[in-house]
């Protein structure tokens, strides 16, 4: 009786610290960019296998951002009040980075819409992007979704895992809200002189009808038809808690049109660069 229970009592020792260790490897594994890649093809996975509406609720924050009409708006209570069809969004990953704590990143790629499930007849194509952050369930969720259209086919399969070099300190959101607005004072002086300053050598650029332009040829190009008046302002901005990676969004406001722009930004070695920039106008 006593070896039995002592065996017993080994083995649920042993259990609980694999129970333990198993849990541990699977916060690891989510903190990592491998984590953040397949959190995306989840999301896009369950939304072609349930429905954009039920997709977008079960991997939006409770604080998450989407754009609805020129304005950033919850997510929660967005699609909430969207109904349920049989349309299909699909997308997939074509680049991503992550923050040396792996608790914050974003990942950009195509997307295409299609009528339902048994048409195979794209609608509309165009290019997304998602910032995602481990919550306090140790979940990846959502935080910003913005993404541009009417882009050509975008035959990309594989995953490009941007690994920049970034300094990591503490946490400061002010200084890349600072940032923020030096490139918008910047940008209302002289553009190409902003973009100059501010663009990373590592970074990509993404507008309505174009494929994303990530070498500096094609960048320039971007730039240079970029509407010069374009009167951006902050709404709202978040920062991993190794200080490299942050984010910040706001509208654009274009003759009258008012849009949204989203900024990643990598803390480097001479400061704070933009690493992603979504425009739309």
């Amino acid at each position: 009786m006593k070896n039995s229970y002592l065996v017993q009592k080994i083995g649920m020792r042993n259990l609980i610290a694999l129970v333990f260790l198993f849990n541990m490897y699977q916060l690891h594994a989510q903190k990592n960019i491998d984590g953040l890649i397949n959190a995306e093809k989840s999301f896009a996975a369950y939304s072609v296998q349930n429905g954009t509406k039920d997709a977008f609720l079960k991997f939006v924050d409770s604080s998450g951002i989407v754009f609805d009409q020129g304005k950033a708006k919850n997510g929660t209570e967005v699609w909430s009040k969207r109904e349920k069809r049989p349309s299909v969004l699909n997308w997939h990953p074509q680049f991503a980075e992550i923050a040396a704590s792996g608790d914050l990143g974003y990942t950009t790629g195509p997307w295409t819409f299609q009528s339902n499930a048994n048409n195979d007849t794209i609608l509309a194509r165009g290019q997304y992007i998602t910032v995602w952050h481990i919550d306090g369930n140790n979940e990846w969720k959502f935080l910003v979704d913005l993404g541009v259209g009417n882009t050509p086919a975008n035959s990309s399969h594989d995953v490009k895992k941007i690994d920049a070099p970034k300094i990591i300190g503490k946490p400061n959101i002010e200084d890349v809200v600072k940032a923020e607005q030096n490139f918008i004072d910047a940008y209302k002086q002289d553009k190409l002189n902003a973009y100059k300053k501010y663009l990373a050598a590592q970074s990509i650029l993404n507008r309505n009808g174009h494929l994303p332009a990530t070498e500096k040829n094609d960048q320039a190009n971007f730039i240079a038809e970029t509407p010069n008046n374009i009167q951006f302002s902050i709404e709202g901005s978040g920062i991993a808690s190794s200080g490299d990676v942050a984010y910040v969004y706001g509208n654009t406001d274009i003759n009258d049109k008012k849009e949204n722009y989203l900024h990643v930004w990598r803390n480097e070695k001479s400061g704070w660069k933009l690493a992603l920039e979504v425009l739309r106008y």
